[in-house]
């Protein structure tokens, strides 16, 4: 079983994320989990995209990242 992201790991979007402010392709690294609230949903990452400017860092679900 695959280590569960966390703070310092070093990230891309997969072809998952379908938002419009980033590609996939796109690194980072987690800066904040926020855990799961129940049994079937996914905890959310924070991460400073590479080519982020903003001091708000977007976040992403554990499908929406790969680590590098």
């Amino acid at each position: 079983m695959p280590q569960p992201l966390q703070i310092g790991d070093r990230v891309r979007l997969t072809s998952k994320y379908q938002g419009k402010h980033f590609h996939p392709g796109d690194t980072g690294t987690i800066v904040d989990v926020v855990p799961a609230s129940s049994p079937q949903a996914q905890a959310v990452y924070q991460v400073r995209l590479d080519t982020g400017k903003s001091g708000q860092y977007p976040t992403f679900h554990e499908d929406e990242l790969e680590r590098l």
